[in-house]
């Protein structure tokens, strides 16, 4: 099995991405809505809301707890590593808004 296709078979990972991908595309969606012009670079670009980066590490973090359980090492790890995205994502948004 080549490293793509093991790529492929991890559905944590895939969970992570898809999170992103469907923030990235609401984003999107929203913006096109409110401001009745659609601009592409919502669809990779940062800020706004919903949060990509929070969108990412919550499905990371619940994915993990689902494969492996809320009481493992794994799901720790990524719960702690979520927290801190998150709590880093506050503070960059207070700080775009002053």
């Amino acid at each position: 099995m080549n490293f793509l296709t093991q790529l492929m078979e991890n559905k944590i990972l895939i969970s992570a991405a898809s999170g992103w991908v469907i923030a990235q595309i609401l984003k999107t969606l929203l913006y096109t809505l409110l401001n009745k012009e659609f601009l592409a670079e919502r669809l990779v670009g940062g800020g706004g809301m919903p949060s990509s980066h929070s969108a990412t590490v919550c499905a990371l973090s619940t994915a993990t707890a689902m494969k492996f359980g809320p009481s493992s090492f794994e799901f720790a790890m990524a719960a702690v590593f979520s927290l801190v995205v998150m709590y880093d994502a506050i503070g960059v948004r207070q700080e775009a808004g002053k």
